[in-house]
């Protein structure tokens, strides 16, 4: 759907005044659905959208790398395709499409890569 912004207004203002805010859920909606296409794009709800959203071992469920050690992290600096277990702490889960995730790890078992592998190889 590829509206101008003046027909949508236009569109809006034709709404019987019950229906503005049920048409405005459903956009917002429409807005948290919108599939992630890149690491620095915002998930829906901070939750994984490509990749099961709880822990494989404990089935806890996943949160940002990011806002695990600082939950006041501004947004903007934070990577939004890395998640991890909060209980674990072993791996992150990169929240990548299936294509893109078999083709950076074959070998890693559930799509992840271990937090000390990342630590040496980043030199921390």
């Amino acid at each position: 759907m590829n509206l101008q912004k003046e027909d949508l207004h236009r569109l809006v203002d034709m709404l019987p005044e019950q229906n503005v805010a049920r048409a405005k859920r459903y956009l917002e909606m429409l807005v948290n659905i919108v599939q992630p296409e890149s690491a620095a794009m915002s998930r829906p709800y901070n939750k994984p959208f490509y990749i099961d959203p709880t822990c494989p071992k404990c089935g806890t469920p996943l949160v940002l790398v990011d806002l695990l050690d600082d939950p006041y992290k501004p947004l903007e600096n934070v990577w939004h395709d890395e998640f991890i277990c909060p209980v674990c702490r072993d791996y992150i889960y990169l929240d990548w499409p299936k294509s893109e995730r078999a083709a950076l790890n074959e070998e890693q078992e559930e799509g992840g890569v271990s937090w000390d592998e990342l630590k040496r190889e980043l030199d921390l």
